[in-house]
């Protein structure tokens, strides 16, 4: 398939934002297209994992669960239908939080999740499991809600994959960070390792916190220097020893050196990357607590922008609970179980209105990290302009457990790869092209 024009990011909001003033911004810790051609999606740069600017290219995954309102959610024309083209397209109204990031938004309307056709499992299992893995489920003991049953996804998800071939000189290969995704079975694991092998995320800001800053700056930079050359010599030996080795000894201290080597890393990265000076460890909030979710997922999201300006990571996700979902929103006068409001019809229009109230959250947590990564500056341009945000869902349709019309936006600026501000349509193509053209930007010719 012939292939989309790149174009350059246009800028949504003024950058007045100093990336250390980001930084110390941050700690508030204390306190709690018709049937457009798809595969491959948007460049022809295949060059390397980099921007076109030279800094380094990130991705992070957002998921919520249970569907959305189609009729709410796909941007319109000037008639109020949904059949807008290319850049002439109106905010609906769940995505109006996102308005003031038109020039670096895709919307990728007609998409589906065609693997959860096959295989077992029921419609919310194969939905969440087969979104960023495109593999089917294997077969196991996980009852969904209509009684079928499977087990773990069957493949590695779309963030690992790349985490294993850009993130491996970072401190943290990827950072998985939940929202109340606190159950652990099928319909709560978004991000796999490999088949059979989900990673789960971290639901507590604290725990975030101690994965990514535990340590960083609390030594001098004499201590750093004995330590660093400590693993000098340490490595030195490693090579003068594995030659001499059997096949599975000299694995394990390869395996090993890999390790120091890792420790070498984060040492360098205190020392010499200053906004990575850590900011006040957040207080202990209960993960699954209602009352704190907005506290939390604010935090998760700061967390996760802090981890890209330190660039501790270059892969990440943020799980917002899971396709389980009974959970409530008080805070938006949303008294009723998510998945059981997922389940009504249009005509419910108490139902409809409180779904609306979520999924316009939901959007607006988006738009927050966007912010946040469009205040760490990064050349003539900011972090947003060297990310890709993938915002995605297992179902197109609650009520109807439907896996087609999946609500895909994607944000971010791309690393200038692929042209942003845009509304596509296709005709119910394969979600499995959006990962491969993922792969083509981040200069993997998969």
């Amino acid at each position: 398939m012939s292939q989309l024009p790149r174009s350059t990011p246009a800028r949504s909001m003024p950058r007045k934002v100093r990336r250390r003033d980001f930084v110390t911004g941050s700690a508030r810790w204390g306190a709690a297209l018709g049937a457009a051609p798809f595969v491959p999606l948007l460049s022809e740069l295949r060059s390397s994992a980099q921007a076109a600017d030279g800094f380094p290219l990130r991705l992070i995954l957002l998921f919520n669960p249970n569907g959305t309102l189609q009729e709410h959610f796909w941007p319109t024309s000037a008639a109020g239908a949904t059949t807008a083209s290319l850049k002439d397209y109106t905010f609906n109204t769940i995505t109006k939080p996102l308005e003031p990031f038109r020039e670096r938004l895709l919307f990728l309307h007609g998409l589906g999740i065609e693997v959860a056709k096959t295989g077992p499992g029921g419609p919310h299992q194969k939905g969440v499991g087969g979104l960023f893995t495109n593999s089917e489920l294997q077969t196991g003991t996980f009852v969904d809600g209509d009684g079928a049953k499977s087990g773990w996804a069957n493949g590695i998800s779309i963030d690992q994959e790349l985490a294993n071939r850009v993130g491996k000189n970072n401190f943290l290969t990827s950072l998985e960070l939940g929202v109340r995704a606190t159950q652990a079975e099928v319909r709560s694991r978004i991000s796999y390792a490999g088949p059979a092998n989900p990673l789960p995320p971290i639901n507590s800001p604290r725990g975030a916190f101690d994965r990514l800053f535990s340590g960083l700056g609390e030594v001098s930079e004499e201590v750093r220097a004995t330590r660093r050359s400590v693993i000098d010599l340490i490595q030195a030996q490693y090579a003068d020893v594995i030659p001499r080795l059997g096949e599975v000894d000299a694995r394990k201290l390869e395996q090993h050196s890999e390790l120091v080597r890792g420790i070498e890393r984060r040492l360098d990265l205190a020392v010499n990357t200053r906004v990575c000076a850590a900011p006040t460890r957040p207080v202990e909030m209960a993960e699954d607590d209602e009352a704190q979710m907005v506290e939390i997922s604010r935090l998760q999201i700061e967390l996760m922008s802090l981890a890209v300006a330190c660039d501790l990571t270059r892969v990440g996700s943020i799980q917002y609970s899971s396709a389980i979902n009974d959970i409530r929103y008080p805070w938006l006068d949303s008294p009723g179980s998510g998945h059981a409001l997922s389940h009504s019809g249009p005509t419910n229009l108490a139902a409809t209105a409180e779904m609306l109230r979520r999924y316009d959250w939901h959007s607006a947590q988006m738009a927050y990290l966007m912010a946040q990564l469009d205040a760490i500056p990064e050349g003539e341009g900011s972090a947003l302009d060297n990310t890709i945000i993938i915002w995605g869902n297992e179902l197109g349709m609650g009520n109807a457990h439907s896996h087609t019309d999946i609500p895909f936006v994607v944000g971010g600026g791309a690393g200038g790869k692929w042209e942003m501000g845009r509304y596509l349509r296709f005709n119910n193509e394969a979600h499995a092209g959006l990962w491969i053209s993922l792969l083509h930007a981040f200069g993997f010719d998969d």
